[in-house]
């Protein structure tokens, strides 16, 4: 924009050029002889008031490009770096708004917001995968701590680093570049090599954990080259037919194995409180016949005789029996 600013003007100083010199060579025209002259005069008046009329057309709309060229308007969530006309870098923004630089600085844009990678299997022409959007590149092949191949389906999330992106420029030129040399090659790599320290069951069952793996790898790898790692959205991890297979009948005798257990724990709970209820019953016992005295006995016989006699009975009591005969009156 400011070489075309430049020309606009580089042509309205050529048009006052021609405007002064068809202006002098009216004057020239007005001393000849009459033949001829008015007809010069006339065509050097047209020529010098069209070509003042195109200067200022040009100066105007040369001006108006220079002006634009002056500005750039920075979104949220963007960067950008300024380079001169040599290429050489002048410096960056990363605040949002209009901002001046000089007409001959260029603006490299670099989006700084969430954006994301995605692997998946691979699909029919014009299918996306399965959070929307087209993928990336298709699933990641890789093998375990115990050899068995995988193909694992991955989304992850990042975003650039405002402060890194002359960095990026020095390095990649641009984001398209970043993305296919720096960013897609290490997701790739990485995650071929972190579910090697994974066993097969640990792959099928704790995914939280190969997902972490992937993520603190990814931010290792990543935490000079001005990325941050957002997220990790580890979709699906598939093993082939018989390993799934094994791992199915492996659960199910599991699960037997605990039901089983759980059944004999169940039954060795209720014996253990059997146990406890009948050492409760003979403590007991223990401590009522511990606390049976004879006075206490002889107290009760007596109490007993009083409540039947209060009650009206009639209570026969021979000499020497211990016992009690009802004789209903």
């Amino acid at each position: 924009m400011f070489i075309v600013s430049l020309l606009f003007l580089l042509a309205g100083v050529i048009a006052l050029i021609v405007a002064a010199s068809n202006a002098k060579a009216r004057v020239v025209a007005a001393g000849e002889t009459p033949n001829g002259s008015a007809f010069r005069r006339g065509t050097n008046v047209i020529i010098s008031r069209a070509a003042r009329w195109a200067a200022v057309v040009l100066f105007v709309i040369g001006a108006t490009l220079l002006a634009f060229t002056s500005f750039f308007r920075q979104d949220v969530g963007q960067a950008n770096v300024l380079r001169d006309w040599t290429g050489a870098i002048v410096g960056y923004e990363t605040a949002p708004g209009l901002h001046w630089k000089a007409p001959w600085v260029d603006t490299v844009t670099f989006d700084v917001r969430n954006q994301r990678a995605v692997f998946v299997t691979e699909q029919s022409f014009g299918e996306g995968d399965n959070i929307g959007g087209a993928p990336d590149g298709p699933q990641i092949t890789v093998q375990d701590a115990e050899g068995v191949t995988a193909n694992i389906d991955i989304a992850i999330r990042y975003s650039l680093d405002p402060d890194s992106v002359i960095d990026i420029y020095s390095a990649y030129y641009n984001e398209e570049n970043l993305r296919t040399r720096l960013i897609f090659n290490d997701i790739r790599s990485v995650v071929r090599s972190v579910p090697g320290r994974f066993d097969t069951l640990e792959m099928l069952t704790d995914r939280d954990s190969v997902q972490n793996a992937i993520l603190e790898a990814l931010e290792r790898r990543w935490e000079d080259d001005g990325i941050i790692v957002e997220d990790v959205a580890l979709q699906e991890i598939r093993y082939g037919e018989s390993v799934t297979a094994a791992y199915a009948a492996a659960q199910e005798a599991q699960i037997n194995v605990q039901t089983e257990q759980a059944k004999l724990e169940a039954v060795q709970i209720s014996a253990q409180q059997k146990v406890v209820q009948a050492q409760a019953e003979a403590d007991a016992n223990a401590i009522l016949n511990a606390s049976l005295t004879p006075a206490i006995l002889q107290q009760r016989y007596l109490d007993t005789l009083k409540e039947l006699a209060a009650a009206g009975n009639l209570v026969i009591v021979p000499e020497g029996f211990s016992g009690l005969v009802n004789v209903a009156r």
